[in-house]
């Protein structure tokens, strides 16, 4: 019987291109375009090696004609889980924020905001990996990159319009103790408007990327979700997501700097990268800390938990992310490494939490585990703060 021959190994690539290179050349000429176009090419091979710094690049990033960038990788897998699609969504959102700020850097922010472009992750399922190849194999479906597969929804205007006069609105789900299944605490969630087109939040942050106003966005959400749930009560803590290098913005510490007591506020960590200088996070954590704040390192295992980032930057709270409680009862080898993560986890002096738990069978493993904490549907779903407000007895 004759063997069938091995699958190639998937291809994959980073895709940057102007949906009108000719735009570059009108605003700057031929000979300007050029310095530009070969600027931006050094630059985008330096946001490459950040958003793929966990996986396996097989050549250098590379322009294969005017106004297109490619990087060619390997996707990296863990043992602990792995989904490509919430790979391909986090190198994605990621990379639109880098690419808005290098476009900032390189044509000054005022012209930067009228220039459209795409970012994608493509796959080869041919394994390609020569860059001629490559690109002949995606050039196709670079192509057809449609502005709806990758533009915002939203105006610039339109996003600060939104962050700025009570577009957003938030919904809690509650955080258990897996000691008792009662919760200890809620993580507000952001929607944007209803029935527009950023309602989901993943629309709403990939339109703030696209337009550079990530920060100004999660900045919005923190003093949102605080007015929204300020009537939340003791005991109950409230959980806000925030990117690391805001830990250093005047704005938060504007936000924060009126007599406010902070004992029970969590600052969830969010990165799709790994953190730089977890040792000045940490720092820049501490006039939180003394006011009572707890720190809470978020999405940890979907591709990038280091364990010496936990232990430099000493969270409170470690959760593992919805990528790795999905897989928590594919066998025993995953089982095993998630036990693991979480020994080491509390030898951090951090308490532990499954995110995403759905199932009766996950919890029970999720509790064998030893982790403290979890959130998930199987103890609750999102719901408007002021419904959860009025019957937290209900909980």
């Amino acid at each position: 019987m004759k063997k069938e021959s091995p699958r190639p190994r998937p291809t994959y690539a980073l895709i940057f291109r102007f949906r009108d290179p000719a735009e570059l050349q009108f605003m700057h000429g031929h000979r300007i375009s050029a310095v530009v176009h070969r600027d931006i090419s050094r630059r985008f091979g330096r946001l490459a090696r950040r958003v793929l710094s966990r996986h396996s690049p097989f050549d250098e990033p590379f322009s294969p004609q005017f106004g297109v960038w490619m990087a060619p990788f390997h996707m990296r897998s863990w043992k602990v889980g792995f989904d490509v699609d919430d790979q391909i969504s986090a190198m994605t959102e990621t990379g639109l924020e880098l690419v808005r700020e290098m476009l900032d850097i390189e044509l000054g922010r005022a012209a930067a905001m009228h220039v459209d472009f795409d970012f994608a992750v493509l796959r080869d399922p041919t394994g390609q990996t020569r860059p001629d190849r490559l690109w002949q194999a995606l050039v196709g479906r670079i192509a057809e990159l449609s502005p709806d597969e990758t533009a915002p929804g939203v105006s610039w205007a339109e996003l600060r319009d939104i962050m700025r006069h009570g577009g957003l609105d938030f919904h809690l789900q509650p955080i258990v103790s897996l000691r008792d299944l009662k919760p200890v605490g809620f993580e507000a969630l952001v929607r944007g408007p209803a029935g527009g087109p950023v309602e989901r939040a993943d629309k709403l942050f990939a339109a703030a990327a696209y337009h550079g106003l990530h920060g100004e966005l999660e900045l919005a959400c923190v003093a949102g979700a605080w007015k929204a749930a300020r009537a939340l009560p003791a005991p109950y803590w409230l959980s806000v997501n925030l990117g690391p290098e805001l830990f250093h913005a005047p704005a938060l510490k504007a936000l924060v700097r009126e007599p406010r007591d902070l004992r029970r506020r969590v600052f969830e960590l969010t990165e799709h990268l790994p953190i730089r200088a977890p040792h000045k996070i940490e720092a820049a954590s501490h006039p939180l800390r003394r006011r009572g704040a707890r720190v809470a390192l978020d999405d940890a295992g979907c591709g990038y938990l280091n364990m010496s980032m936990v232990e430099a930057l000493c969270p409170h709270i470690v959760k593992l992310c919805v990528t790795v409680i999905r897989r928590i009862d594919a066998g025993p080898d995953s089982l095993g490494a998630i036990r693991d993560v979480v020994r080491r986890v509390k030898r951090a002096k951090a308490a532990p939490l499954a995110e995403g738990v759905e199932s009766a069978e996950q919890f029970r493993h999720v509790r064998g585990c030893g982790f403290e904490l979890a959130q998930g549907y199987l103890f609750g779903r999102p719901r408007p703060a002021r419904h959860v407000l009025a019957n937290l007895g209900d909980y």
